[in-house]
């Protein structure tokens, strides 16, 4: 098999073990914040207490920070594997042996800054809603719920067993994922709230890992003197039209450049040898030698 095929499939793995790593965080999570919840002092059932409103927030940091970052900081620690992958494939095309550590530690403590956003984010969204309901009397139930869909969206665990198993259908995916999602819609009317925790992080746990892996084979290529770049990677039902278009082709930088200036669904801003096809691609450029 090809080395850059053997490298691509490489960070596919990684990316889903990490994938799940945060999905099951998160699960983790909106457990852990349901539980503070449930233990708020209560009024005929209702929030009532600003001062327990104020501390939740050290509470949910803390939660967060020990259910989510640390998962998110063990992920990019295990960014050395696919640096290391990478510069075993370079090294079958031309004599490389790896960017250097400096580059790597910079390029890792600004991927782990983007689930850091999101962290800072979800901090303030929950600890806000915490105290806004506790401001109004809201009843803990409706307070938790919403709570729940915030880090999670429609897959917020649920004590209803059929709902559970629509819930679990959808978070793996697959071809039963819509109509699950349909069904947690029409018939238990099972909100999907789309500016959730889980959407944010599991996009950032792709785009961050194929970010650092760009910048480091960016930097390789430019090490090693590569005068042209080859755009690669698996060719799915699902990929983009742009990318099936350009899939397997070698390019010079300026061509890239000019290519690349065009407009299609889904691309992301920034350097395009970076962001490639735009959020969720799963293509590569890596160094092309012409010798």
């Amino acid at each position: 098999m090809p080395a850059d095929i053997t490298h691509a499939q490489f960070i596919e793995r990684l990316g889903d073990t990490h994938e799940q790593r945060i999905t099951d965080a998160l699960v983790a999570l909106e457990e852990r914040i349901t539980a503070l919840m449930s233990a708020a002092p209560l009024k005929d059932g209702k929030l009532f207490d600003l001062e327990w409103a104020l501390a939740a927030r050290r509470d949910i940091l803390q939660s967060i920070t020990e259910e989510y970052l640390q998962v998110a900081n063990n992920n990019v620690l295990q960014y050395q594997e696919a640096a290391d992958s990478a510069a075993k494939m370079i090294s079958k095309y031309v004599d490389f042996v790896g960017v250097s550590p400096e580059l790597l530690s910079a390029l890792k403590r600004q991927s782990f800054q983007g689930f850091e956003d999101i962290a800072n984010t979800f901090l303030n969204d929950i600890s806000n809603e915490v105290y806004q309901n506790t401001l109004t009397g809201r009843p803990v139930a409706e307070s938790i719920k919403t709570i729940r869909q915030k880090i999670n969206g429609v897959y917020a665990q649920s004590d209803k067993v059929e709902i559970q198993r629509l819930v679990d259908i959808a978070a793996a995916g697959g071809a039963d994922a819509e109509d699950a999602i349909k069904k947690l819609h029409s018939v238990y009317a099972a909100d999907k709230v789309g500016n959730n925790m889980r959407r944010y992080a599991t996009q950032m746990v792709h785009d961050s890992l194929m970010q650092f892996d760009a910048a480091i084979n960016v930097q390789a290529g430019i090490e090693t003197g590569a005068d042209k770049w080859k755009y690669y990677g698996s060719v799915i039902r699902d990929s983009r039209p742009f990318c099936k278009e350009h899939a397997g082709k070698v390019y010079t930088e300026s061509q890239i450049r000019e290519i690349w200036q065009g407009n299609w669904t889904g691309k992301a801003a920034g350097d395009p040898f970076i962001v490639r096809g735009g959020y969720n691609c799963r293509h590569h450029f890596r160094p092309y030698y012409s010798e």
